[in-house]
């Protein structure tokens, strides 16, 4: 998770077949935190808890770096095993639903695209957390 000032991001290009083609381009500003989110098999098998915990989590960072703003972007290089994509969706997707109903902006990055970033990372320790479970 990272507390960004700012975050840019434009499709580069499709890496799921199963996904249409598409042109994104968008800027968030204002803070938000930005999470890589990594959707392992195990956390299928209990995708309840897994949903549960990376509220926990985005919700204390977001309360820590006093922010309102999400980015829930899917990152399937942070471990070596990878759930199947409609899984990790899935399971993305609940996340974000949940924080929404909870009074939070919530932003994805496109599904199943490559993409370019540009962002503007605060200086703090708290700004920069990493969490696995």
């Amino acid at each position: 998770m990272l507390h960004v000032r700012e975050f840019w991001l434009k499709s580069y290009e499709r890496n799921l077949e199963t996904e249409p083609e598409q042109q994104t381009e968008k800027t968030i500003a204002g803070g938000a935190v930005l999470a890589w989110i990594h959707v392992e098999p195990h956390d299928v098998e209990d995708e309840a808890t897994a949903v549960r915990k990376t509220l926990k989590n985005l919700k204390w960072h977001a309360r820590k770096v006093e922010v309102d703003q999400l980015i829930l972007h899917s990152f399937a290089h942070l471990a070596e095993e990878t759930a199947e994509p409609v899984a990790s969706r899935r399971v993305i997707e609940a996340v974000g639903e949940r924080l929404e109903s909870v009074g939070y902006e919530v932003h994805h990055t496109p599904w199943g695209h490559f993409n370019e970033f540009q962002m503007h990372v605060e200086g703090p320790g708290i700004a920069k957390v990493f969490k696995s479970f």
